[in-house]
């Protein structure tokens, strides 16, 4: 019998591609809780930029 693994993908809005986190889960439930427990210590930064000027790149990484 071939057991499933439940990985977790992102995905921050409809821009950018799905990005999946390191991590193998035995279960959904496993799985979804992994997922709440990123969304919950998620960090924020929000910054100003020049309405004229170069354009910036935005670089994420993402640990578990």
């Amino acid at each position: 019998m071939v057991k499933n693994l439940y990985v977790v993908w992102i995905r921050i809005d409809e821009t950018l591609p799905w990005v999946e986190l390191k991590g193998t889960y035995q279960t959904r439930n496993e799985a979804r809780k992994a997922a709440e427990d990123l969304l919950n210590c998620i960090q924020t930064k929000i910054v100003a930029v020049q309405e004229k000027g170069k354009q910036m790149k935005a670089v994420a990484t993402i640990k578990q």
